[in-house]
């Protein structure tokens, strides 16, 4: 995975999408507002786009964000339900009301459920997911904290 933090981003996916789309590179860099340099370094894997460019990406190409990014739901973690929601995550941590860094704690697994039902609560409505998916992926986030820590 590049360095953007977008989980199950595929490079091949998104050329895929473009040429189904009719779109060359540099089309689809004029209408996304940025560099075809930038395209380029995204279907080659060199670099993902931001979780925020992620929905105008999907709108250009008349797919959803999860064609871009297909995770079954039955892996998908918090980090990536934010990413499906196309927000970064000083966003997210914006709508949720909390810091970044609380923000990134929860991502990587280290702030329990239990003791933040209401936060999964406002994650469901800000991230437009079903509560029990919320739920799921911060199960799932806290328990590959734990495996990768029991691999260190």
């Amino acid at each position: 995975m590049a360095r953007s933090g977008v989980r199950g981003f595929r490079a091949d996916r998104l050329r895929e999408l473009r040429i189904r789309a009719g779109l060359s590179a540099d089309d689809l860099a004029a209408r996304l507002g940025i560099s075809r340099q930038a395209v380029s370094t995204w279907e080659t894997g060199r670099s993902t786009p931001p979780a925020n460019k992620l929905r105008h990406i999907a709108e250009e190409l008349d797919v959803s964000i999860s064609a871009l990014m297909p995770i079954p739901e039955s892996q998908l973690r918090l980090a990536d339900l934010r990413a499906l929601s196309s927000l970064t995550q000083v966003e997210a941590a914006g709508l949720l009301d909390i810091s970044p860094t609380v923000l990134s704690d929860i991502e990587r697994g280290a702030k329990k459920l239990s003791a933040n039902e209401a936060r999964a609560e406002l994650m469901s409505g800000v991230y437009e997911m079903d509560l029990q998916v919320v739920r799921d992926a911060w199960t799932r986030t806290e328990k590959n904290r734990l495996r990768r820590a029991r691999a260190l």
